[in-house]
């Protein structure tokens, strides 16, 4: 097999790959011997059939194999002979070949960039720490405990009002057709709940009990139901009852039925989730800001075959996610409709994205590569056991799917390995701790969420270098 190469430029690569015909000849020769040895044909016993008879009735499909192996086997050469690094499979195509004659085939690569220098010292973030009031404790105390509130009658007739309960019984009605589903009796309904259609609840505010309220209200546009989507209903409501929540005791008894020590470690649990969630908000942001800062220090060309992988996989996403059928007549329209902007300017901003995950992909995987940052099979087993207890009763099944087929677990096992880079850099990094209220910590959060979101989707496709 000669190979010469044809073209490089940036990182495309071009090779001209020949296998002559006398060692086709050979090649199909074994081959053909090979099949020999097993053949069944009558008058000869296996192994002792003639050459000639062989090709006769084999050298169609021996001659297919042979050719398949050698352009199977093309790219491996060269990856060896040139010392390369594919970013995706080689691409292989046959430029010429006739019976008794050389077999003459292209094959084109893509290879990862090399990066000569990755310096992560030195770097700086800020790391936010949440000061958790008393109030959001007691704010998330009770919506624990909400589900075991208990009502009661008003002792002192008054009017419906947010928080309260209203037992209603309720009949809607479309067009004068009834709803199907949509009545009921007896129904508790707390008031504020937002558990009925946008504006249902606020038209019961201020009737008293034994009150009969014609309900007017407009279906969402998301509504399960198409045939009631965006569409105007009345609800002819009769308001049976008016009652209040009983005030609940948080002391240890009641902590104790919700396998609490006491009602104080039922609160400092309660703290311990809050905190921990700021935590894990803040950490998502600190690493966010660890990859802009990869993304804004190492600038280098990117394989374009990874970038329209990655584009593609986001841009399918984004049609999922927007209902849209690309096939679809007016598509365009329907497009920029649900979109707010045209598919040419939103095409352009996801390649940037795509592009920019790729170069962050690769950065990252350097980086681990180069100070032997690796995930452990207990990280990996920790995280399967996570996985498969997401689909209870069938733990058994994931669990065997994921162990048996490496491209799922490479989805598992990136994360883990993404994060522990980060971890690294931020070991080598000055990280800041800053305390803030809630309030200031949300504010920080969509600020510098925004900030990226405007920084990432403006950036200008890389030079090449």
């Amino acid at each position: 097999m000669q190979i010469k190469e044809l073209s490089s430029k940036g990182l495309k690569r071009e090779y001209s790959v020949t296998v002559s015909a006398g060692d086709l000849a050979t090649l199909l020769k074994k081959r053909l011997e090979e099949i020999g040895k097993h053949a069944k044909i009558a008058g000869f016993r296996p192994g002792k059939v003639p050459l000639t008879i062989l090709e006769q009735r084999y050298k169609g499909s021996a001659l297919k194999e042979v050719l398949e192996d050698c352009l199977t086997k093309a790219p491996k050469e060269i990856v060896k002979q040139f010392k390369i690094n594919p970013a995706l499979r080689p691409t292989v195509s046959i430029t010429s070949y006739e019976d008794g004659k050389d077999l003459v085939a292209q094959v084109d690569a893509e290879i990862l960039p090399t990066i000569e220098d990755i310096q992560v010292e030195g770097l700086s973030f800020e790391n936010y720490v949440v000061d958790v009031p008393e109030k959001e404790v007691d704010d998330a105390l009770a919506m624990l405990t909400k589900p075991y509130r208990k009502t009661k009658s008003l002792e002192k007739a008054r009017k419906l009002k947010a928080g309260d309960v209203a037992i209603i019984d309720f009949e809607g009605s479309i067009d004068k057709e009834p709803i199907a589903g949509g009545s009921g009796t007896d129904y508790h309904l707390e008031i504020g709940s937002g558990s009925f259609i946008p504006g249902f609840e606020d038209q019961l505010i201020g009737a008293a009990k034994g009150d009969k309220v014609d309900v007017k209200v407009q279906f969402p546009k998301e509504y399960h139901d198409p045939q009631c989507a965006e569409k105007k209903a009345v609800f002819k409501v009769t308001l049976k009852d008016i009652q209040e929540y009983e005030p609940l005791v948080l002391d240890d008894a009641f902590a104790a039925e919700l396998n609490f020590g006491t009602a104080k470690d039922m609160r400092d649990a309660v703290r311990a989730r809050i905190v921990d969630d700021y935590a894990s908000q803040s950490a998502l942001n600190t690493k966010r800001n660890v990859l802009d800062a990869l993304s804004d220090k190492f600038s280098f060309e990117v394989p374009e075959g990874l970038v329209d992988f990655e584009f593609n996989s986001i841009w399918a996403q984004l049609l999922r996610e927007l209902r849209l059928d690309p096939k679809a007549p007016h598509f365009a329209k329907e497009f920029e409709k649900a979109a707010e902007k045209p598919e040419d300017e939103l095409r352009e901003s996801y390649r940037n994205v795509a592009e920019r995950r790729v170069r962050l992909g690769i950065l990252i995987a350097e980086i681990g590569k180069r100070h032997e940052i690796k995930v452990t099979t207990q990280e990996l087993t920790d995280a399967l056991m996570a996985k498969a207890r997401e689909f209870p009763g069938q733990e058994r099944e994931v669990f065997e799917y994921f162990r048996t087929n490496e491209d799922a677990l490479a989805t598992l096992r990136a994360p883990i390995f993404e994060q522990k880079v980060v971890d690294f850099i931020l070991e080598k990094s000055k990280v800041k701790e800053t305390k803030l209220s809630p309030e200031d910590f949300a504010k920080a959060l969509a600020r510098e969420e925004e900030e990226a979101e405007k920084k990432i989707f403006s950036q200008k496709k890389t030079k090449k270098k």
